[in-house]
């Protein structure tokens, strides 16, 4: 079972977001949605949404109030690709007032599918010297240990982090991300996300 994955908290906005669409052209009359729970999208409403979404990023605001909330567990190396993009905010799990809690082992890293075996010698000596300096934290209460544990943490520790973004920012990522040469992070979790986010395909992959 893989240890990386996203887990949707959230998503908010369809209503409000839905009938902004509209202002412009003082069209609410012709809504046909239904916007209380379960929000079901109208076929007059869909139509326009798709409309404005080809129309480029100055036309489809309406999808930046989608707001959305997920815990997403990815490897440090992910983290620093997904950083460029602009999304709302997000909360970190702190590697430097939690690492001396629970030791250190091979789940903690995200290894891929097809590791080779002299990859896979050297993460077992860093998970133990990690360990030792962890142990030695613990035994003296001197910071310098935690400090040095940080500087040798290797990318592929996987972190949690709760995210906020929205439907304008996970379509930009999706279609800059979804040939992407990091298939099991990026195409795989990351792209395969979508399927779970109420209307996504529908106004954001489908033509």
């Amino acid at each position: 079972m893989s240890n990386i994955g996203i887990q949707t908290t959230e998503v908010a906005g369809f209503k409000s977001s839905i009938r902004g669409m509209r202002n412009p052209m003082d069209s609410w009359s012709k809504s046909d949605s239904k916007l209380w729970d379960p929000i079901i999208l109208g076929e007059e409403d869909l139509i326009l949404a798709k409309k404005l979404i080809a129309g480029g990023p100055e036309h489809c605001k309406f999808l930046r109030q989608i707001q959305v909330w997920a815990n997403v567990s990815m490897p440090r190396y992910w983290w620093q690709e997904a950083d460029t993009y602009k999304f709302g905010t997000k909360n970190s799990c702190s590697t430097m007032h939690t690492m001396h809690k629970v030791g250190f082992s091979r789940k903690d890293f995200y290894l891929g599918e097809s590791i080779l075996p002299s990859t896979l010698n050297t993460i077992e000596y860093i998970i133990d010297q990690l360990n030792y300096l962890r142990k030695k934290y613990l035994e003296t209460k001197e910071y310098k240990y935690i400090i040095e544990m940080k500087r040798i943490l290797p990318e592929s520790f996987v972190q949690m982090r709760t995210w906020n973004t929205n439907y304008a920012e996970i379509m930009n990522m999706y279609h800059q991300r979804k040939s992407h040469r990091l298939t099991e992070e990026w195409v795989d979790t990351f792209c395969g996300w979508y399927k779970t986010l109420h209307y996504f395909e529908e106004l954001c992959i489908k033509k």
